[in-house]
């Protein structure tokens, strides 16, 4: 008998996993395997041969020559294959019947009386026997060297076979499992992509049109960059080098991608860099960027609240307490987290009855309110309501606690006040009214019955509030009042009610609920008052300053027409000055010129003093607070005050303390108005004397400067009986001041308002004859040297074929501005109305617009909305500048709302038109 090899139960365990993974068991190989079959029984000269593989239970016989089908699966225990195949060589039997092990053996016959057996084993790469190549005969005899050479060369081949098999088997699975992942791949949600080291799309599914409208073809060869968020790219690119730096090769960020109609959509990234590809995967995080937005402005407001807040999860162990629970109860989170709250706020007189009922409620997915004796963590003992609210999932169950904590301390003495107060309740001239926890009325004093001319007994069982109420009565404020009273709310109200004899008058009530030991609502008080006169004193107010809103609307809106229609002529006096000036004039004309632009300019100044005093007046003027150098500001209002004060015969010198910082934020333009009106008056008033600004230094620190002002002169001084009135308005402090020396009496009130705002007071020391000192202080703000950024003057060149669009309905407008603009090498189109400016903007590319606000039909805020709602980046970005003889207040909001990127005031001032034009034609 053969002897079995021993074998552990593993190593056979393995054989036939082995075998099994050949999947050669079933159907398939068999014409591989014929042709290997054949050829060794014509090497051999035999009628039979097969190809046998041992299984657990069975021999399965493949590509069989000459042998019966019936014996295509043998019974493993009668075969001699699972011993020969363990042979390291080739297993010859020239006769069966000379073997005594053999000539009994039942798989040996196969029907045909078999004599000559030869076993080649199938050993595979890993060592493992799978079977036997079998050749058989029915008559004895033997194999020369040649042919067994041949038969082990088979053998080989068949394992070869068998390892071919498996591995196109393992390539077909593997090329449909990427198929597969490839078509899921394809159509995926999200965002699959392949892309270059700099940023190149060289491969992307089709969730792109999904997600951003582009098909694939679209963005194929582009730059994901072109599509990313442009305030996120500097972030991303940031995040992502500060990566790598670190040998990060795997990323989790979120940047927001543009879709073709202009649609910004949050995307969840997840990034690979693998060798100079990065592979990327991007989800559509926009609604959870939306939640997360929402629950950070709820934490926030959460943790901003008074009352405590404490969120529990479904467990009811605490999860969250604000920065008011601690205050309150003196617990923080790490006190509470992960446990009960009532396990730690609970002392020896704590009704744990409300705790457990509470806790069954919960369970029962029922919010509740309660009112409990609780213990702060240094065993105070103090009241807290609590309101809970559960929160359930999308299955109902619970998710979440949500408790307000209020501490009702307070409270609960104030009910224990009361109950002494009600004593001596019925002896005040105070209506008192008390209820049951229904609000319906059991007692009322002597003072109540008289203000509503109601009795005890008439009212005993009703509700106040209906016995009262009209037809005037707010109802709806009588329902919410209730409601509180219901939910043990204290509550005051004020409300028009009737007396007994339909007299109308106002009441308020205020409510305290008085509660019984237990928290529940026992009784409610009410102290009602009559508070019809001061209701009547109140609507008189509110109808006077309505009155007064409108005289002061309708005073600034004269104001603001007024303005636009004496600008509006004076643009063309002071602007055809200008264009004369520069016109090389004849020698003759020049002093005339000069007299008109001096003019022009002094009426312009009237006029800005009066509208700005209104804005003072009126409340509507704000100090801007930006960069500046008071030092490069001082030095050019000395140097355009010269002329003026050589005219007078006047030495104008600036004394500056050089230890002032070089940068200051504040109002620059406010603080020249200031200088100007006090220097212009020194010069105004002094002949052949002495004007100095003197500017110190008198305090200073890290983030402040206190800045010390005086105006010094020798000119015909003040009387000191007219020093306490000179800053009120239209004064001067001689009847012949205006006669003699001009001006309308407004700067120095202007300057007074002016200084007000800065929070400085001006002073004034002066001597008739000898001369006059103004003096002030101002606290400016100190800046970084990183915080002024140098400008630079606008170039010429720069102006150079830029299209400029001027609207204005006003022809000298129109006329000015071309011969303004013209100059600067600008190529300048024209609409004289709103309409027309809409089509000019659709139909031609603008670099810049100057739009008139009042116009007839379409005016200019209207056009400019037009515009911006148009499709496409241009509308959207094109400068449009508002061109306003208007000082209204309220215009520079309706500035931002229609559109507009900023205004200039009419009479133009070429040089202010000149830094528009530099500002935005750069970009």
């Amino acid at each position: 008998m053969f002897i079995n090899p021993i074998l552990s139960p593993e190593f056979e365990e393995q054989r036939l996993q082995a075998l099994y993974s050949y999947d050669i068991l079933g159907e398939g190989l068999e014409h591989e395997l014929d042709n290997l079959v054949k050829l060794a029984a014509q090497i051999a000269k035999v009628p039979m041969a097969y190809v046998s593989f041992v299984d657990k239970d069975e021999i399965v016989l493949k590509s069989s020559l000459g042998i019966n089908p019936e014996y295509k699966n043998v019974s493993r225990k009668l075969t001699i294959c699972q011993y020969t195949m363990m042979y390291d060589n080739i297993y010859i039997v020239p006769d069966v019947e000379l073997e005594p092990n053999l000539i009994n053996n039942a798989a040996l016959s196969l029907g045909k009386g078999i004599r000559f057996y030869v076993s080649a084993p199938l050993v595979d790469a890993d060592g493992f026997a799978l079977g036997c190549l079998v050749l058989l005969d029915v008559v004895p005899r033997n194999l020369d060297e040649y042919q067994i050479e041949a038969l082990q060369t088979l053998a080989v081949q068949v394992i070869a076979q068998l390892a071919l098999k498996r591995k196109n088997s393992q390539l077909l699975l593997q090329t449909k499992r990427f198929d597969e992942f490839l078509d899921i791949f394809t159509v995926s949600p999200e965002i699959h992509c392949i892309l270059d080291r700099s940023g190149g799309i060289l491969f992307i599914n089709n969730a792109v049109t999904t997600m951003l409208e582009y098909s694939v073809e679209e963005v194929v060869g582009k730059s994901i960059w072109n599509y990313c968020y442009q305030d996120d790219i500097d972030r991303t690119v940031f995040g992502i080098e500060q990566g790598l730096k670190n040998k990060n090769k795997q990323f989790s960020i979120d940047f927001r991608l543009v879709s073709k109609t202009g649609l910004v959509k949050w995307v969840g990234w997840g990034m690979v860099s693998k060798e100079d590809r990065w592979y990327c995967y991007g989800r559509d995080i926009t609604e959870r960027k939306k939640v997360e937005n929402e629950l950070t402005k709820l934490s926030f407001v959460a943790s901003k609240v008074n009352n405590g807040v404490v969120i529990n999860d479904d467990q009811n162990n605490v999860t969250w307490v604000n920065e008011a629970f601690e205050k309150i109860t003196g617990f923080n989170l790490e006190d509470l987290k992960g446990k009960p709250l009532g396990d730690l706020i609970s002392g020896p007189e704590t009704d744990w009855a409300k705790i457990e009922n509470a806790r069954k409620l919960t369970q029962q997915k029922q919010s509740f309110t309660v009112d409990i004796l609780a213990y702060r963590k240094d065993k105070q003992p103090i009241w807290l309501s609590i309101y809970n609210t559960v929160v359930l999932d999308n299955d109902g169950k619970v998710e979440t606690e949500v408790e307000i904590i209020i501490d009702i301390t307070e409270k609960k003495k104030v009910e224990e006040e009361l109950q002494i107060l009600s004593l001596v309740a019925s002896k005040t001239d105070t209506g008192v009214a008390i209820t049951n926890d229904k609000g319906e009325i059991t007692w009322v004093n002597a003072a109540l019955e008289e203000l509503v001319g109601y009795t005890l007994d008439e009212l005993y069982g009703n509700m106040l509030g209906d016995m009262l109420s009209s037809k005037e009565t707010d109802q709806e404020l009588i329902k919410e009042s209730r409601k509180k009273a219901i939910n043990k709310q204290a509550y005051t109200i004020e409300v028009l009610a009737h007396k007994k004899n339909g007299t109308p008058i106002w009441l308020s009530v205020a409510n305290t609920p008085i509660l019984d030991v237990n928290g529940k609502l026992e009784r409610q008080v009410e102290l009602i008052y009559d508070i019809t006169q001061r209701k009547q004193v109140e609507r008189e107010m509110i109808e006077a300053r309505e009155q007064a809103l409108q005289l002061s609307e309708a005073k600034e809106m004269f104001l603001s027409v007024m303005s636009h229609e004496i600008r509006t002529p004076l643009n063309a006096v002071i602007g055809m000055t200008h264009l004369l000036l520069e016109n090389e004039p004849k020698a003759s004309q020049i002093d005339d010129l000069n007299i008109l632009k001096f003019s022009g300019e002094n009426l312009l100044n009237i006029i800005n003093d009066i509208l700005d005093f209104t804005k003072i007046e009126t409340g509507n003027l704000q100090l801007e607070a930006v960069p500046f150098d008071l030092h490069t500001l001082s030095v050019d209002i000395i140097n355009s005050l010269q002329v003026n004060a050589s005219k007078k015969g006047n030495q104008l010198k600036l004394i500056y303390d050089n230890k002032i910082p070089a940068k200051l934020l504040g109002d620059k333009t406010r603080l020249y108005q200031i200088l100007i009106n006090l220097l212009g008056n020194a010069i105004k008033f002094t002949d052949n004397g002495k004007v100095d600004l003197i500017v110190k230094l008198k305090k200073d620190d890290e983030d402040e400067s206190l800045i010390y002002f005086e105006i010094r002169d020798n000119g015909i001084g003040i009387p000191e009986d007219k020093q306490s009135y000179i800053f009120e308005t239209f004064t001067q402090a001689r009847t012949d001041i205006s006669r003699k020396y001009g001006g309308t009496g407004l700067g120095l009130a202007i300057t007074k308002k002016l200084l007000k705002l800065y929070q400085s007071e001006i002073k004034v020391e002066s001597t008739e004859g000898k001369g006059t000192i103004f003096s002030f202080a101002i606290n400016f703000n100190r800046l970084s040297n990183s915080s002024l950024v140098p400008t630079k003057d606008p170039l010429p060149s720069l102006f150079t074929g830029k299209r400029v669009l001027v609207v204005d309905d006003n022809e000298v407008n129109i006329l000015i501005a071309k011969r303004f603009l013209s100059k600067w090498g600008l190529v300048l189109d024209f609409a004289s109305n709103g309409e027309e400016a809409i089509n000019k903007v659709v139909n031609n590319i603008y670099d810049l617009v100057f739009m008139d606000i009042r116009m007839p039909g379409i005016d200019g805020f209207d056009a400019t909305k037009i515009i911006r709602e148009l499709d496409g980046d241009y509308y959207k970005e094109l400068p449009i500048i508002a061109l306003t003889a208007s000082t209204l207040h309220n215009e520079n909001m309706k500035f931002k709302e229609s559109g507009m990127n900023g205004h200039i005031l009419k009479p133009f001032n070429p040089e202010e038109i000149k830094g528009i034009l530099a500002t935005y034609l750069k970009k």
